[in-house]
């Protein structure tokens, strides 16, 4: 029978370092908010190996006295809170007094302090938790801790630790993300000799996004600020243009504390409601100031994960303040979700927010449309509408979008063809993950076109077109049908058909001044381990500096005014998926091209244009979905429009 046993301290301490330590940048980030504790303001991080030969932090703070040196390093020793009752109004990054010693029980720790008041500094060694050598030194104000060999102690830890790369790029992300926080800080990231990032310190965040994110990014930014009087929210957004396929260009902080929150990250989606499709998320840059007592930092040793008392308050806030940047009306009501959501109250605008809004845009209200169904887009779908005249009663030809065959020759004069091949500088729904369950079990097949089994033979009467509306969707009459049809949906799923056909997605184009694009830290990382599928596909992308890549050749299909867009489409791809074959690369490329070439919603059509475009189908029979997975067509009976004017009940 085992007894029951007190754990060594050293044992206790490695236990407990693996949840403040999870891997290197969990060690910047403690010696990091250490160092902003005590009030620096020029913070130099240096790492060798992803942090794990070395990690390097100096600053110019307070320092530490000589004689709490030794003190700092034993659990629970903090200078930051005294009592219990300080847990409810702390105002510092840190506070659990954990960070030295778990750090010092998995790793050799040399440190070097010096306090204004002192004339020499001091100097402690400590390995494995246990102290090797304390004296003074010679130093600067400020502290300098230098972490080596991390995880030495813990073999089984190191299993589960990253390339030096990916660890690497961990540590730039929450660099990049603090030098947002603290625009009044100078920070340096230095990674095996080379410097990642540099920041002014001069407090201009809009200075720090340049930094992180590049030039590309600031003519998207909006000013956002909000005060109720609770909580202060300031910082940037950026219009729909620069929205991304998952959220990790959203920063969250809250009293200058990095924070992760879901539910912030879907309040500000809400102020995007009719801007952006499904499957993208905002660009943000987002800081809350509200008082220590009503939230509750105290969840996780990580710190990451934030409470607060009055959560439908704040993430109404967030929503007004983004609607605000964004140039909505103030007073546009938010609406209740389901199942008791945010309370609706009234609220005035105040007059800096008039003053830079006035002559922005508002966000029109619509009412759309869509199946809820795969069998009801089918019963939708159920006519081809490829001639204006009145012809005799024929078979027609139902399809379903499911695997591969081939396409046939496209019949239409190159003449037609031609307005429709205008390129569009905007993408932002060439590779959005479909929700559905059907679109997300097609995402996963390499076939890039539609399987023709399972045809449906139906005898239709005749059918005219009636018209175009909003510049988009055509109006097709059959017998006691109506059916609207997307002209872009339709149009872009045909061109993906001719593009699978012909084989081109990995031919590739030569540019005659490469694109130099900047990417972040997870990014960089993934693209630079995914290299050889890129290349296959037709790009040629080399190493251009810190997180900054060249791009020398792109797929003839995408052509350079894109690469930049698809790459971080494809990267995002890449990120929820672990891993992308070759062949859905492929398909992405077709999907971006094929949307990019379509007629746009906007563009005025004639009658021969769109005749042109349906008789395309008229062998084929009609798509169910564009390359999305969206619906290329909706029918409405003649009893659906009785019943809307009340002539039948």
């Amino acid at each position: 029978m085992k007894r029951i046993k007190v754990l060594s301290q050293l044992t206790a301490n490695q236990i407990a370092a693996g949840e403040v330590v999870e891997r290197p940048a969990s060690v910047v980030k403690e010696l990091v908010e250490n160092a902003l504790d005590a009030g620096a303001s020029a913070i130099t991080i240096e790492t060798k190996g992803g942090g794990l030969e070395s990690i390097r932090v100096t600053d110019n703070g307070c320092g530490i006295p000589a004689e709490d040196v030794e003190t700092a390093f034993l659990r629970h020793a903090t200078s930051k809170i005294s009592t219990a009752d300080d847990l409810s109004h702390i105002e510092t990054l840190g506070f659990r007094g954990e960070a030295l010693a778990s750090i010092a029980a998995v790793s050799h720790v040399t440190l070097k302090t010096c306090t204004a008041e002192e004339e020499a500094g001091t100097l402690l060694r400590v390995s494995g938790g246990e102290v090797k050598e304390n004296h003074a030194t010679g130093t600067p104000q400020g502290t300098a801790i230098e972490v080596e060999n991390l995880f030495f102690n813990v073999p089984a830890r190191l299993k589960f630790i990253k390339s030096a790369r990916a660890e690497s790029a961990y540590i730039s992300d929450y660099i990049s993300r603090m030098l947002m926080a603290r625009a009044d800080v100078a920070f340096k990231l230095v990674q095996n000799g080379k410097t990642v990032f540099q920041s002014a310190g001069d407090t201009n965040l809009q200075d720090a996004i340049y930094c992180v994110y590049g030039a590309d990014m600031l003519p998207h930014l909006r000013e956002l600020f909000y005060d109720d009087g609770y909580v202060r929210l300031s910082g940037f957004i950026a219009t729909e243009q620069a929205a991304r396929s998952n959220r990790n260009a959203q920063s969250f902080f809250i009293n200058a504390r990095y924070i992760k929150s879901q539910k912030l990250s879907f309040a500000l989606q809400r102020a995007y409601d009719m801007r952006l499709m499904v499957g993208k998320f905002p660009f943000a840059v987002l800081s809350l100031a509200i008082s220590p007592n009503e939230i509750d930092v105290n969840v996780h040793p990580n710190k990451l994960d934030v409470r607060f008392k009055n959560e439908e308050r704040v993430m109404r806030a967030a929503t007004i303040a983004a609607r605000q940047a964004l140039g909505d009306p103030v007073s546009m009501p938010i609406p209740h979700t389901t199942g008791g959501g945010w309370p609706q109250t009234e609220f005035s605008r105040s007059a800096e927010y008039v003053r830079k809004t006035q002559d922005r845009e508002t966000i029109p209200s619509i009412t759309a449309y869509a199946p809820d169904s795969k069998e009801e887009c089918i019963a939708q779908a159920s006519f081809s509408p490829f001639d204006v005249s009145t012809k005799p009663a024929q078979p027609l030809i139902l399809r379903e979008p499911e695997s591969v065959t081939v396409a046939p020759q496209v019949k239409i004069p190159e003449r037609q063809l031609t307005p429709w091949q205008k390129s569009s500088s905007s993408m932002p729904e060439a590779l959005s993950e479909p929700k559905t369950e059907q679109a997300q079990e097609r995402d996963k097949r390499p076939a890039p076109l539609v399987e023709r089994n399972e045809q449906l033979r139906l005898t239709c009467g005749s059918y005219r077109i009636i018209g175009q509306v909003f510049d988009c969707y055509w109006i097709v009459q059959q017998d006691e049908d109506t059916f609207f049809i997307d002209q872009h949906a339709a149009h872009e799923r045909r061109l993906y058909e001719r593009f699978a056909e012909k084989g081109v997605a990995a031919q590739s184009q030569i540019l005659l001044i490469p694109a130099v694009i900047k990417l972040s830290p997870l990014e960089f990382e993934t693209l630079m381990e995914n290299l050889p599928q890129f290349a296959e596909l037709g790009f040629d992308i080399e190493e251009f500096g810190m997180l900054t890549v060249s791009v020398r050749a792109v797929p003839y299909l995408i052509g350079e005014p894109q690469a930049a867009a698809f790459l971080h489409e494809a990267i995002a791809l890449l990120d929820r998926r672990n891993r992308l074959s070759t062949v859905e690369l492929k398909r992405a490329a077709l999907i971006q091209a094929a949307c990019k070439h379509a007629v746009k919603a906007g563009e005025t059509l004639d009658h021969v244009e769109i005749e042109a475009l349906l008789r395309e189908y008229e062998t084929e029979g009609t798509p169910l979905t564009c390359p999305h997975g969206r619906p290329v067509m909706v029918k409405m009976a003649k009893i659906d429009f009785e019943k809307l004017f009340k002539r039948v009940l």
